[in-house]
């Protein structure tokens, strides 16, 4: 599909169809849509340096700007939190945390967990230290402000909880772009069932709910300004259900 005048493929993997599902949905599409266009301003006749080259506070560049433009500028990051779980798939002693960004979007609080790893797109597998485990973490993270965040006092009509893990598809080499750019677009069917199936390791109920993989532009990934080849990015959610919390409205 083509938004924002690039290319884009997406895979709904949840089954869920209520109201408080399509609102996020379309928040992460939006987001992740806005978040591409802007990178591409970060090659130009000055310089060719992609926020996605780099880890993941080198997002937030991109990812602030799109998020308070969407939210009339009702944004904030690093907000504190008490973080405490104790289920079968995550234990968290009690201690104090932050989350990386809160907002207000079509009258509901938006709560991001983020991530960013990278993924060689010429192996068959997935990074489990880094790209699985990341994963594991952005959900534990979610889970345990499940209990702090109800105490939230804004008059919004719930608190929809987002995991965001962006991963950039990757080669080290920056030899043969044009052929390594025909490879990564060929497997990308293949990497969408791959992530599906490896981040849901050890626990079915960690499945990402929506994967969109942007194929960036020929004219970014062929600059020879860049060390290595980046063909590709991911944006893969998890979106929890809507919490009641004390400010909530009917």
């Amino acid at each position: 599909m083509i938004k924002r005048g690039l290319s884009f493929e997406e895979m709904v993997v949840s089954t869920r169809d209520d109201k408080e599902f399509r609102v996020a949905k379309e928040f992460v599409e939006n987001l992740f849509f806005d978040m591409a266009k802007m990178s591409t301003k970060y090659c130009n006749k000055l310089f060719c340096d992609l926020p996605y080259t780099y880890r993941e506070r080198a997002l937030e560049s991109i990812m602030l700007p799109v998020l308070s433009k969407m939210c009339n500028n009702l944004v904030l990051v690093e907000i504190p939190v008490t973080r405490k779980c104790d289920n079968r798939r995550f234990y968290v002693e009690k201690s104090s945390g932050r989350i990386d960004f809160w907002c207000i979007y079509n009258n509901y609080t938006i709560i991001i967990e983020l991530k960013h790893s990278f993924d060689c797109f010429t192996t068959p597998n997935t990074r489990e230290r880094v790209v699985t485990n990341q994963w594991l973490k952005v959900n534990e993270q979610l889970e345990s402000i499940k209990d702090d965040v109800k105490e939230f006092v804004e008059e919004t009509k719930g608190i929809i909880r987002i995991g965001l893990h962006v991963i950039t598809s990757y080669s080290d080499k920056p030899q043969n772009r044009k052929k390594l750019i025909s490879q990564f677009t060929a497997k990308i069917p293949d990497t969408f069932k791959r992530f599906a199936k490896d981040l849901s390791k050890p626990y079915s109920s960690l499945k990402p709910d929506l994967m969109i993989c942007w194929k960036i532009p020929p004219r970014i990934v062929m600059d020879e300004r860049q060390d290595g080849t980046f063909a590709g990015l991911w944006c893969i959610a998890k979106i929890y259900s809507t919490l009641r919390h004390q400010g909530a409205v009917k």
